[in-house]
């Protein structure tokens, strides 16, 4: 095995990816201990007794809460003062927001801001995070990369980051191997000891594979171990900054001196002086063909725009079309994105939530600069308690653009509906759980953020504490529903708040499709969460508290031993 040693210490470059030593190439786990299953999913050292301590003594409050709601709702005319506010709280809110939106939409219609063309045009690294995604997944969002119009002017390059070497179930090859046998072309590869510092602190080797996909240049980081997606993230933006900051010859932070030199070759030979944008998208997802020339043209509306969400969808070809499972999540995403995100962008230009799978972030100080970073980073402890641990392994999506709207009160975070990026969702009601449970803790914990903030405006923090009140009292509110009569006239108040929130549903219809087919699967989609959500959104609820202390990704990330088999 013949290996050429570079002049840095810690790095190694190999011609063959078979000339790899063994212990680089084969990293198989098999799961037969929650110990080692732990190590994959990268599980920080935690208290466990502790964290299951508070978890009990927070279910008991809340369980005790909802008892309490409940027993009173038997009582309706002496308990109205309270429970008449509960119930009224969502729909209230809900049709608030239509309502601001109704009105600020003509407004910001009428007083468009153009996007201003820079002279000189801008530079885009694509930012692929993945794990133990198929093949065909990988090629379906590298396809829609390469295949993106209106960018043959600008630097592009694609930056993937593969979480160690695991194979999702049913996969003959780690998901590593499918970069680099049979994705990447012409790959070179160099294997770099102590590559970089990760989120808990320790040092991760990793090998680099150089390459070109259809004509743009490659550059994947495949890590030894494990260390989830947000150390992934954290690393590209951090070595983003570092590279636009080269000239004044910053300190290089958490890479090595190796690693950052390669990954800035790497740049400068794709003739990048500087990177500009940073745009982010999961392996099971794919872009629309303008979706990146949308986002661009957001951001491009003024230096204050540091962030730009993308419009995702449910994937039509990675699902039966007419499935429940497609048609519920088609609906609810859309649904989601003209309610509480399009009233953000209309109102305070501030939306809370970057979707992992479709964003767009301006390379600056504020987004990736090391304050920021440091604090997106934060890695739980022993000594954490529940909810900020769950706020760190959880919320990667919201947690980092609420730091970023806590510490800079100018700035701006917009959507872009025309940016559609379609998204593989889950096909089975366990997969869709876990999914849930994650967009659950996460985001409540952000919008505890958001309410304690000095920055936030008062309908967002009016509409954050909403939901996390809402969501507390969830299962009062389910079950008080048979229990208890409201006088007519409130009856028809809340029955005029559900009419008005659902005819809104409806109306997207003739806002979000774009083509007869689509419009049928969302008006069905619209009716099944109509009628199902209440029960839907209970279970996740309860699925939720449940496994309030379990901070693995669940069966969204399951991965297979060498036989391919789920342990």
């Amino acid at each position: 095995m013949d290996f050429e040693r570079t002049t840095t210490a810690g790095g190694i470059i190999a011609t063959s990816h078979k000339r790899i030593p063994s212990q680089f190439r084969n990293r198989n786990f098999s799961l037969s201990t929650l110990g080692i299953r732990n190590a994959v999913e990268h599980i920080p050292c935690l208290d466990v007794g502790r964290l299951r301590w508070e978890k009990y003594i927070f279910l008991s409050i809340l369980l005790s809460a909802n008892i309490l709601l409940v027993y009173m709702s038997t009582d309706m005319s002496k308990y109205f003062w309270l429970l008449l506010p509960l119930h009224a709280l969502r729909p209230l809110i809900d049709s608030i927001e239509i309502v601001t939106i109704l009105i600020a939409y003509p407004i910001r219609r009428a007083n468009l801001r153009r996007p201003q063309v820079p002279k000189t045009l801008e530079n885009l690294v694509y930012l692929l995070p993945c794990y133990n995604e198929t093949s065909m997944e990988l090629v379906n969002s590298l396809n829609s990369l390469a295949e993106q119009n209106h960018l043959d002017a600008h630097k592009k390059a694609i930056v993937i980051v593969c979480d160690g070497r695991c194979k999702g179930k049913g996969m003959t090859k780690t998901t590593a191997e499918y970069l680099t046998e049979d994705i990447i072309e012409r790959p070179s590869s160099t294997l770099i000891r102590e590559a970089y510092r990760s989120w808990d602190g320790s040092r991760v080797d990793v090998e680099v594979l150089q390459g070109k996909y259809q004509g743009l240049p490659v550059f994947c980081i495949i890590k030894a171990e494990n260390r989830g997606k947000r150390d992934g993230i954290i690393l590209i933006r951090s070595f983003l900054q570092k590279f636009n900051q080269r000239n004044t010859k910053p300190s290089i932070g958490i890479m090595s001196a190796r690693l950052f030199a390669q990954a800035s070759e790497f740049l400068t030979k794709s003739s990048m002086t500087s990177v500009e944008y940073v745009v982010g998208m999961d392996a099971d997802t794919r872009f629309d063909t303008d979706c990146v020339f949308n986002l661009m043209q957001t951001v491009r509306e003024g230096d204050q725009v540091v962030g730009v969400s993308g419009y995702v969808q449910a994937d039509p070809k990675t699902s039966k079309s007419f499935s429940i499972p497609y048609l519920f999540q088609n609906a609810e995403y859309t649904i989601g994105q003209y309610r509480r995100r399009l009233r953000q962008d209309l109102t305070s230009r501030k939306v809370t939530c970057l979707p992992g799978c479709c964003q767009l972030l301006r390379v600056i100080e504020s987004t990736c600069g090391d304050d920021v970073l440091g604090q997106f980073g934060y890695h739980p402890t022993d000594k954490d308690g529940l909810f900020r641990t769950i706020r760190s392994m959880m919320s990667e999506d919201r947690d980092h653009v609420c730091l970023v709207l806590r510490e800079n009160a100018n700035v701006e975070v917009r959507q872009c509906l025309n940016a559609r990026a379609y998204t593989s969702v889950p096909q089975s009601f366990l997969v869709f759980l876990c999914q849930r449970r994650r967009w659950t803790l996460g985001p409540i914990t952000s919008d505890v953020l958001l309410i304690v903030s000095n920055t936030t405006g008062w309908v967002e923090r009016l509409s954050a504490m909403a939901s996390t009140i809402d969501w507390g009292v969830t299962t009062a509110m389910f079950t008080s529903r048979w229990l208890e009569e409201f006088d007519p006239k409130v009856e028809m108040f809340f029955f005029a708040l559900g009419t008005f929130r659902y005819i809104w549903d409806l109306s997207i219809v003739f806002l979000s499709p774009r083509s007869l087919k689509e419009a049928i699967h969302y008006i069905i989609g619209t009716l099944m969460c109509h009628f199902l959500g209440p029960y839907v959104g209970m279970t996740v609820v309860l699925y939720s508290l449940y496994h309030l202390d379990d901070f693995r990704w669940g069966r969204t990330r399951t991965v297979s031993g060498d036989g391919g088999k789920r342990k």
